[in-house]
């Protein structure tokens, strides 16, 4: 199936629907949309970029959109690992960034409704003077929505005890690709009177419909916790360690790994009491509950268990700030890793625990097996079996690419799928993993879930490329890239698209659109660095509009100087000007 460009009629009727200050056709706007967690394909840009406020404008837009066969792709904060906001096909982005209140907090009954575009820390912010939260937990938590957490069914490092969205999620409010408006779940916990259709839209990616309300159980916060970080000279007395634990009934609201090449990165990276750390295999654990008592009697029996796996060392948090400190090495494997090569790829499966240390082992020697010279991979994993396979390379480099693709297929082909495992745990099939579907399932499985998608979008306008009901199977995601008059003043631009800046940026929270965020402009002084764009007085009014306030380099994982790098590009732009 193919998609009708969008004429000018069109475009104007789109515009009026959401208004002229929500409506953006500039090449440099569209050109920012492009740009995601993944790796980065200059084709893929879209013809147009809609902020509606409300679901009445979604209902209107996909109306319009059906009736002329243009494709429509929902983003939220950009942040997805798998280019699942990404447009391959061209057409709209519906930036549902703005329709993002909080509705409703009804403790009495557990229940918060909000609007999709609510991140998921401000929620968290909100709910804990009140005692209660919304467990899932991902790494992107202080930028990620709660629309995009729906739509992926994201989890997070409280997986283990807590589940993911999908256990949270009591009803829906969903416009369908023919504008209808449809309410699906109940408020009540307990509920058979229809078909699940609330859980088929959970994890679907954004190709059955686009959320536009959810309806959210919440928790009582928990009143104390214990965390240990315990480190393995051999990966299978670390699994067995992790299967006692399970075995014996200790439920960790945090049971997270890392293995050793991410454990000299975040060595490196932290240094302090890090650096007198042995190498080896980490095993991060942590048990919460309702009271201290409770939690020490719990965590005391969960150490014995893996005391008797002879770790080669160990260390208890005493203090909230030693606890904090030791969550910093899982949190910091992002910037860590960003030191030691230009790009990173956070891949994502899932395996059962048995499989282990089979697989660790297998990982690590993808590199050698398939004679990568550059190409290195750490592994970070929530223990119930999600694995985070990260891959370090230079996305800039054809022999780099060429390694990574040959990587990820080894990964997924001789790795995950032999083993019964799975493509992905929460980040979504997205357009990476869209040609290993029917690898995983077989092509009646696949064929079953064209057939949903066409029941729900019978022209197929939402989300294309994703394989979740989508048979068009992307094989070539990179792009070779021509290098042009590349600045000496502007080398480091390592940025990692995470979107961890987004929603800090002052002028981005003014101006709403992905270029005026320093990602934003990170991309587009990346095209501008490449050829790919032409410097021009709206490119400049972007670059002046950095408020150089430098909160981006806070929250940055990969610490990326982004506010010294728009102020050597203005000071490089003035000086150009003034030479005319």
């Amino acid at each position: 199936m193919s998609y009708n460009k969008i004429s000018d009629s069109l475009l104007d009727k789109f515009g009026k629907i959401v208004g002229e200050n929500f409506y953006f056709t500039q090449y440099e706007i569209r050109w920012a949309y492009a740009f995601g967690g993944s790796i980065f394909n200059k084709e893929w840009i879209p013809d147009l970029i809609l902020l509606p406020q409300n679901s009445i404008q979604v209902s209107e837009i996909l109306k319009l959109a059906n009736m002329n066969k243009i494709a429509v792709t929902p983003r939220g904060s950009g942040t997805s690992l798998s280019s699942g906001s990404l447009t391959p096909f061209g057409g709209i982005v519906l930036d549902l960034s703005q329709i993002n209140r909080i509705l409703n907090i009804d403790i009495v009954n557990n229940l918060v409704e909000v609007e999709p575009g609510v991140i998921c820390d401000e929620l968290n912010e909100i709910l804990k003077p009140k005692d209660y939260f919304f467990p899932p937990d991902p790494g992107s938590s202080s930028v990620c929505t709660i629309g995009g957490m729906v739509a992926s069914n994201a989890g997070g490092i409280q997986a283990f005890k807590y589940g993911v969205t999908k256990n949270y999620v009591l009803y829906l409010e969903v416009v369908l690709p023919n504008g209808k408006i449809v309410k699906i779940g109940s408020k009540v916990l307990k509920s058979v009177s229809s078909y699940n259709l609330k859980d088929l839209f959970i994890g679907s990616e954004g190709t059955l419909g686009v959320i536009t309300k959810i309806g959210l159980r919440i928790r009582p916060l928990p009143k104390a916790r214990k965390l240990g970080l315990f480190i393995f000279e051999n990966i299978d007395d670390l699994r067995d360690a992790a299967i006692e634990i399970r075995k014996q009934g200790i439920v960790p609201n945090l049971l997270e790994f890392m293995d050793n090449l991410l454990l000299r990165a975040v060595t490196d990276f932290l240094q302090g009491e890090f650096l007198d750390f042995p190498n080896g295999y980490v095993l991060l654990a942590e048990i919460d509950g309702d009271s201290d008592r409770e939690v020490e009697e719990k965590f005391s029996i969960m150490l014995d268990l893996i005391i008797q796996k002879k770790p080669i060392f160990y260390k208890i948090a005493k203090t909230v700030e030693e606890r904090e400190r030791l969550i910093l090495a899982r949190k910091s494997n992002l910037p860590a890793l960003s030191r030691i090569r230009p790009n990173t790829c956070v891949e994502d499966c899932t395996i059962q625990i048995s499989d282990f240390s089979e697989v660790i082992r297998k990982i690590e020697d993808i590199p050698k097996v398939i004679e990568a010279k550059n190409l290195l991979v750490a592994t970070i994993c929530h223990m119930e079996g999600n694995l985070h396979p990260t891959f370090l390379f230079n996305e800039n480099d054809e022999e780099d690419i060429r390694d990574f693709e040959k990587a990820v297929d080894y990964l997924y082909k001789e790795i995950i799928i032999p083993v019964g495992g799975t493509l992905t745990g929460e980040h979504g099939i997205g357009k990476i993993k869209t040609p290993y579907l029917e690898f995983e399932h077989g092509s009646d499985v696949v064929d079953l879930m064209s057939e949903i998608k066409m029941l729900f979008d019978p022209n197929r306008i939402l989300n294309p490329g994703i394989g979740k009901g989508d048979k068009r199977l992307l094989k070539k995601l990179s792009q070779k890239r021509s290098l042009k008059n590349k600045p000496n003043e502007l080398l480091n631009l390592e940025c990692m698209r995470c979107g961890f800046c987004v929603t800090k940026c002052p002028s981005r929270i003014h101006y709403l659109i992905e270029p005026y965020s320093p990602r934003g402009r990170l991309s587009i002084l990346n095209g501008l660095v490449y050829g790919e764009l032409e410097l021009n007085d709206f490119i400049i009014e972007i670059l002046q509009t950095c408020t150089l306030c430098a909160l981006c380099n806070t929250v940055c994982p990969a610490g990326v100087k982004t506010s010294e790098i728009f102020e050597k590009a203005r000071e490089i732009v003035h000086r150009s000007e003034g030479k005319k």
